[in-house]
């Protein structure tokens, strides 16, 4: 059988005030079973704050005209049409799927009439199936006990088609005793979780099994402690349940950031849980500084981006992003704040508040505008604001803290039935909504305010590139914040392994307010050149930018630096492989931790929160894979 949270975060915002924001996230559970874990009467419900001590189920549906009973019956809900599909494979020859609508995203109830005709029935007999935030729909097949090795389908909801197929490689001691007994399932992002086996029960994730080519893989992960039969992602844990159908239905917590197992608790409401889903409303929302221009001693223009957008696999209602720029600055110390949409940051088409002034009013957005969910398609769910502001009467050598809040609800606007999603935001650009990429933007250490000094700083290096010329020189080029202050001069190093670093020319700084500036390196040698460029003080302190490449002549396909890695690892590839291929980074026992296609010959993934260690970076192309040992080391 595909079978059978509230989150808070605090921030200090230091040397003005302390203040305390807590944000919730909750998923809705979908649970197919029965109402009773002494009963087999077949309902489905929705069950709002699963993982807390009381739960509530807000939709509680019978489906016994439907099912003779709750053996070998699927349930998942499909993020493309907000819809639960109800799927039965008794007789093992043919699958007959009923659709219903639960009413998203306005109110949620059980469907006012469910026919007893399922909506659609085919030949295909899916084993487990769930649906990724494209609607596509994935289910498991043909699995050879003794290779350790299945099928993963995916196939088309309306006619069974298959679609793909991919082979899943088990790992040998943990292969399942079986793949008719479990349950998968998807998060938002796209990382798949499976629980399966008879007698003994196991959870793996599942990986690259959406890429072109090459096998999939199955890493496991834990020994379940009894049988398990469904599994449902609830905002950075997994919810795995089962029962013994003697009278106990229990469930286990799975915590996707540490990799722990919780202990036994009894499945929610008394239900007896069969097969699982989620509704998953979740939201990430960045912060970064993008300029500070000083006016006078104490009084700076600064310009802020704030990123927004829907990590969840549902419609997000009522979607609002509040900015309160006299808390951190006060009230009288805030002037000349405009905002505005970046450029093509908001496909969804939503509307600025025009009133907004950072201080007695703080919304960024009108109300009353929804945000659609994850299709990686659209590109319409997120957006991406500029705000500007006027600061006065800083102080010197404080840090001014900012954040910041994202905030929606999905259902209506009944309380019993409304769902509320929070998110303080990170410091950060776009990537580092959810660094550690298990669908939960609030995990510790992933709300931290932007901070601003007055305190004179190193330059600030904005951007770096190097290219080359001919086979003898290459252009440096990079830019700075300006003004600058105190800075003396750029000290331009090369490299020919990203490690050991020479002097390939200096500058003086004759121009504090220049922010453009560039350095050609004459006689280079053949193969892979780091550049980075070291910026001085008059004082003797330093900063550095970025390291960047240059390929002269050499023939590799790939070139993956610099290794080690600090803040990020980035991938030097031909223009042949734009956007036909793919970066996947993975810890040493091959669970995906990040993963973005390449779309240009220079591409990166941020390391900056991964602890030191060996780390696998995988490239997936149309026709080969090349995987790379990679060393973090901050």
């Amino acid at each position: 059988m595909k079978s059978a949270f509230t989150l808070s975060v605090a921030f200090v915002f230091a040397a003005l005030f302390s203040f305390k924001q807590s944000t919730a996230q909750n998923s809705l559970l979908v649970n197919f079973g029965s109402n009773s874990c002494n009963s087999s009467v077949p309902f489905f419900s929705l069950i709002k704050n699963p993982l807390s001590p009381t739960p509530q189920a807000i939709a509680s549906c019978d489906v016994s005209q439907q099912q003779a009973n709750y053996f070998s019956v699927f349930i998942a809900y499909n993020p493309l049409n907000n819809r639960i599909y109800l799927a039965d494979i008794k007789n093992g020859i043919n699958t007959n799927i009923w659709v219903m609508d639960m009413g998203l995203p306005g109110t949620i109830t059980c469907p006012a009439s469910i026919p007893v005709a399922p909506t659609y029935s085919y030949n295909y007999v899916s084993n487990n199936f769930e649906f990724d935030n494209n609607g596509d729909l994935w289910s498991f097949s043909n699995y050879n006990s003794i290779t350790g090795q299945c099928s993963i389908d995916k196939f088309d909801v309306d006619n069974g088609a298959v679609l793909s197929s991919k082979t899943i490689q088990f790992p040998a001691g943990n292969f399942p005793t079986t793949i008719q007994s479990g349950d998968l399932t998807i998060l938002p992002n796209g990382r798949m979780f499976a629980v399966l086996g008879n007698g003994t029960c196991r959870l793996y994730e599942i990986t690259n099994y959406n890429t072109p080519g090459g096998v999939a893989t199955a890493t496991f992960l834990t020994l379940m402690p009894k049988d398990c039969y469904g599994i449902a992602y609830l905002n950075g844990l997994l919810e795995i349940t089962g029962m013994n159908f003697s009278g106990s239905c229990y469930y286990y917590d799975y915590n996707i950031a540490s990799n722990t197992l919780g202990t036994e608790k009894i499945f929610q409401n008394g239900e007896s849980p069969i097969d699982n889903t989620s509704l998953t409303p979740a939201l990430g929302c960045t912060k970064r500084l993008l300029s500070a221009t000083s006016v006078n001693s104490n009084t700076t223009d600064l310009v802020y981006e704030i990123y927004l957008e829907n990590l969840g696999n549902v419609v997000l209602n009522n979607i609002n992003l509040t900015d309160d720029l006299a808390r951190t600055f006060g009230e009288n110390n805030v002037s000349n704040v405009s905002v505005s949409f970046v450029p093509g940051a908001n496909v969804s088409n939503l509307s600025l508040n025009p009133s907004y002034n950072g201080t007695s009013n703080t919304s960024l957005l009108l109300p009353g505008q929804n945000l659609k969910n994850k299709v990686l398609a659209n590109r319409d769910y997120y957006l991406k604001v500029q705000l500007s502001c006027r600061a006065s009467n800083l102080t010197p050598s404080t840090t001014y803290l900012n954040s910041a809040i994202a905030s929606a609800n999905i259902g209506a606007a009944s309380p019993f039935t409304t769902v509320s999603v929070a998110d303080s935001s990170n410091n950060g650009d776009s990537t580092f909504t959810d660094p550690n990429k298990n669908g939960n933007s609030s995990d510790i250490g992933e709300n931290a305010p932007t901070p601003y000094s007055l305190t004179v700083l190193p330059v600030r290096f904005i951007s770096a590139a190097a290219s080359l010329i001919n086979q003898n020189s290459a252009l440096v080029k990079w830019q700075v914040a300006t003004p600058m202050v105190n800075a003396a001069g750029f000290i331009i190093e090369f490299s020919r392994d990203g490690r050991s670093w020479n002097k390939a020319g200096e500058m003086n700084i004759d121009n504090l307010s220049k922010g453009n500036w560039q350095f050609t390196h004459s006689g280079i040698p053949t193969g892979n050149l780091y550049y980075r460029i070291k910026q001085t003080d008059i004082d003797g302190s330093f900063t550095y930018s970025r390291v960047v490449l240059v390929k002269n002549k050499t023939n590799s396909g790939f070139v993956v630096y610099p290794n080690p890695a600090g803040t990020f690892v980035a991938v030097s590839s031909s223009a042949e492989v734009v956007n036909k291929a793919t970066l996947q980074l993975m810890d040493a026992t091959g669970r995906l931790l990040a993963s973005k296609p390449i779309t240009s010959s220079n591409e990166e993934i941020n390391t900056a929160l991964y602890p030191n260690g060996t780390y696998l970076l995988r490239i997936v192309t149309d026709v080969e894979t090349s995987t790379y040992k990679v060393i973090i080391q901050h």
